[in-house]
């Protein structure tokens, strides 16, 4: 599902950070290329659901072997989760030790070998297609952070070498601590929102903009508007996947968040930098202008759904990023993203188990989404061509991992005791603070409760009132008001809704039902 993104307006200014917008710094002066609606019935080889990285590499890769291809999106094709990564480029994956521990050491190095590969079809497809997206190798830096032991980073080291990273090293040249800190090379950088259109433009496929997928089908879907498409064969690239049977069971939803500022050019080397923080930092620069890199910092993950103050992790980040590089100037961007994290720790790449053949589907990228869905769509379009390549085996979305049970007990008692907790009245501090929706500031929102049951209410800036129902048509958690991005967001699943209570995030599939309030507001 895409993400809600609010209008640009004049390029010049829309980008700028104020409290409730945020955009991210790839959208500056960014307008995404126009792809109509679809308003008639179609017909493909290949339907792809969501034009984010996944889709898009898989329909470039399928019509460039004479395939005809139709990709849909719910919003703007390239405007989702892609436009809110930081796009680190990295075969050093989250998890990476856990990894190792679940799958053993044959899998973990081809996975990590996926990742280079990856970056390097990246590369390789930029260039072919002249897509001008600030494409840059960097080497990667990981560096300590000062409550840890040395002795995690010679363990780290170790790991990355074992896992076949063998570009690997010490170096003392990190800005960020003190002593010193792990290199690797072979890793770069790129402007996601640049690349994705210049591939989407590339990708020889029918793309629609606009055309939410309401029904999966065999042979095809119905769109929102009742249209057909028929395909023998649907990749279904929405990051939460649509007809998500038990797949919510297998992976956990986490917002990231993102903090930007322009530091003067050179006073940072480009490399991409981690911390061995947990949660962890991650830090790289772009390009901002003739004299300034704009700095970019992201990390204060916690659960989707899960937080008494969405702004604590925005001025966390900022205080950290001041911390380590007080030079920066004054904050411009801030924004978030949504993090699927499996319980085994590698993604969910193949045919859907829960289906027959014709159906594909991609999810769980944890915190490498530019590589996982670069790797995504290049193994989809080679199983959808009848090929069966060795990764296939080891991201198949029908896999069991008996080393992963504790991680799935523990997420899912997790969720379980939110669907409890959510319709306690002293456990819902939005119940006690906010009586009646009358008492909400002007683009305000909140969850009210009164008896048993629970509203979804937004007061918009001309103080019209919008009410649905707080239970997530997903499983019926109590959704929860995030503050920061103006959003309705599910503290069992990950789901996400608009302020109005449109989906904007998967496992849902469907918008919080609307509450018509009588007079008296009951």
């Amino acid at each position: 599902m895409t993400i809600l993104t609010h209008p640009r307006g004049n390029p010049e200014t829309a980008h700028a950070f104020r409290e409730g917008i945020r955009e991210p710094y790839w959208l500056k002066k960014i307008l995404p290329p126009s792809f109509p609606k679809l308003g008639k019935d179609a017909s493909a080889d290949i339907l792809i659901v969501g034009a984010g990285i996944t889709g898009a590499t898989a329909a470039y890769f399928l019509s460039k072997a004479g395939k005809n291809v139709i990709l849909v999106d719910a919003g703007e094709a390239g405007g989702g989760e892609t436009s809110h990564t930081t796009a680190h480029l990295t075969a050093v994956l989250d998890g990476l030790e856990e990894i190792f521990r679940i799958h053993g050491r044959e899998k973990t190095q081809a996975v990590v070998r996926s990742h280079l590969e990856a970056i390097d079809d990246i590369e390789s497809i930029a260039a072919r297609e002249n897509i001008e997206c600030g494409f840059e190798r960097v080497d990667g830096c990981l560096f300590q952070e000062a409550a840890d032991s040395p002795e995690k980073l010679h363990g780290l080291l170790a790991l990355w070498q074992e896992a076949g990273l063998r570009d690997t090293g010490w170096t003392d040249a990190s800005p960020l601590g003190e002593g010193p800190a792990l290199r690797i090379g072979g890793q770069a950088q790129f402007h996601p929102v640049l690349y994705m259109h210049g591939l989407l433009s590339a990708s020889g496929a029918r793309i629609y903009s606009h055309t939410p997928v309401q029904k999966i089908e065999k042979g095809g879907v119905i769109t929102k508007d009742g249209r057909p498409i028929r395909a023998p064969q649907i990749l279904i690239a929405t990051h939460s996947p649509l007809k998500n049977i038990l797949f919510f069971l297998k992976e956990a939803a986490y917002r990231s968040y993102v903090v930007a500022a322009k530091i003067s050019k050179g006073a940072v080397p480009h490399r991409l930098y981690w911390d061995t923080a947990d949660p962890y930092h991650y830090v790289r620069l772009a390009q901002a202008d003739e004299h300034s890199d704009m700095l970019i910092v992201g990390g204060e993950d916690h659960k989707t759904g899960q937080s008494k103050n969405y702004k604590k992790p925005f001025r966390a980040l900022e205080s950290w990023m001041r911390q380590k590089f007080p030079s920066a100037g004054a904050l411009e961007y801030s924004w978030s993203g949504q993090i699927l994290e499996p319980v085994d720790g590698l993604a969910f790449i193949g045919r859907s188990p829960h289906s027959d053949n014709g159906l594909f589907l991609a999810t769980g990228y944890s915190g490498n989404g530019m590589t996982y869905g670069t790797i995504a769509g290049k193994l989809l379009s080679e199983l959808v061509l009848g090929k069966n390549p060795y990764l296939a085996k080891i991201f198949d979305p029908g896999r069991t991992s008996l080393g992963s049970a504790a991680r799935f007990l523990e997420e899912n008692a997790n969720a379980v005791a939110r669907f409890v907790t959510g319709r306690l009245p002293e456990k819902n501090p939005e119940a006690k603070t906010v009586r009646s929706p009358e008492d909400l500031a002007p683009d305000e929102g909140a969850v009210i409760q009164k008896g048993l049951n629970h509203w979804a209410v937004y007061r918009d800036a001309l103080g019209k009132i919008h009410a649905s129902s707080a239970l997530c048509p997903h499983l019926g958690c109590i959704v929860q008001w995030n503050e920061a991005e103006k959003t309705f967001d599910c503290p069992c699943h990950g789901s996400r809704f608009g302020k109005e209570g449109n989906v904007l995030n998967g496992p849902a599939e469907r918008d919080l039902k609307p509450v018509r309030r009588t007079q008296s507001g009951d």
